[in-house]
């Protein structure tokens, strides 16, 4: 009798292991579907969803290049403003002499 007992008892683990794990991926699939939806993405049409990710990517990355690039202008900028001013003065420290 213990063996029958063990055995269903096993039995009955797989089935409720089983059916656990069909209702975690309908309801991961729901969560995500819900996230998509929420962000204006169109969940049944996974290509179009796969377009608006691609296009945030690349709309990012150009962000973060602007940004660099800017960064870099500015630098650049007042190097050279730094750099004319220090002339500008050497000339005029000249005159004087």
């Amino acid at each position: 009798m213990k063996f029958q007992e063990k055995r269903l008892c096993e039995v009955i683990r797989n089935e409720v292991a089983l059916a656990l794990e069909v209702h975690l991926e309908k309801a991961i699939e729901k969560g995500v579907t819900n996230a998509l939806k929420s962000f204006g993405a169109d969940a049944d049409n996974r290509y179009e969803v796969q377009k608006d990710f691609h296009y945030l990517r690349h709309l990012r990355k150009h962000a973060e290049t602007s940004s660099q690039m800017l960064t870099r202008a500015i630098i650049s900028v007042t190097i050279a403003a730094s750099a004319v001013a220090f002339w500008e003065g050497i000339k005029i420290l000249l005159h004087k002499i």
